[in-house]
């Protein structure tokens, strides 16, 4: 069991080092860990301690926990003003979708950029896609509206950045750092105007208070489990030289 607690322990530490290091990206999402229980008993209780009473259930004793699966929070992040004119902030629930290397992902990450091609790209190079799945050139004096729409300089619309929502985003697998993919429980993409907040992007979720705290409390959990293992092999030890002796 002691070993058990410092194994999830690190588990716990790993997932906090990951959000610290996240707290100044852009969209970051908190990752927490989900544990479950395996080698659950049920316990009986014989109130007379008469071996011929019937037993009463009276609970599950837990024999062990583990990492059942690593999820992502998807509360709201800061949104913070930059006046970069392609920087773009969802305000509220949604993700921007991008081309990596062919495939779809969705991310929350809206610090996009103007590469050399001319084109609408996040801050990894992968392209910004439009409403109709299409990659977005951006012509020069060309700007964007609060409902995501690209404009020439001329007034003239050049095309709408895709923006899409999930029936359940919670199931959303996580690809890296800030990229999302699809997965049969989250559900497929459903494309929504969702309103923009151009010259802001959104910060991480993270709350580097709270993780500190949380890093402190896996560190001292270790610690306590760590003891119980060695105090359970100095026990032992004394057990099996007392046996020693007795011969």
């Amino acid at each position: 069991m002691s070993a058990m607690g410092m194994l999830n322990d690190m588990y716990k530490l790993d997932l906090v080092a990951n959000n610290l290091a996240n707290v100044d990206t852009a969209g970051y999402k908190e990752d927490v860990a989900a544990f479950r229980t395996y080698m659950n008993g049920l316990m009986y209780s014989n109130a007379n301690s008469n071996p011929y009473d019937k037993l009463t259930p009276i609970g599950n004793l837990e024999g062990a926990v583990v990492l059942d699966e690593v999820k992502s929070v998807f509360t709201q992040g800061p949104i913070e003003y930059t006046g970069n004119p392609y920087d773009v902030a969802i305000d509220g629930e949604g993700f921007f979708v991008v081309d990596q290397n062919g495939k779809n992902l969705y991310t929350r990450a809206g610090n996009f950029k103007r590469n050399a091609e001319g084109f609408l790209v996040t801050n990894e190079g992968d392209y910004v896609l439009d409403e109709n799945g299409n990659k977005i050139k951006i012509p020069n004096g060309a700007f964007i509206s609060e409902d995501g729409i690209v404009y020439d300089k001329n007034n003239q619309k050049v095309a709408r950045i895709a923006t899409v929502i999930f029936k359940n985003p919670d199931k959303l697998k996580k690809i890296g750092y800030n990229y999302f993919e699809e997965t049969k429980e989250s559900g497929k993409a459903i494309f929504e105007k969702i309103g923009l907040k151009v010259g802001y992007i959104e910060k991480s979720n993270v709350n580097a208070l709270r993780e500190m705290v949380n890093m402190i409390k896996a560190l001292r959990h270790f610690e306590i489990a760590q003891r119980s293992i060695t105090t359970s092999d100095e026990l032992l030890g004394k057990l099996f030289n007392s046996v020693g002796t007795l011969r």
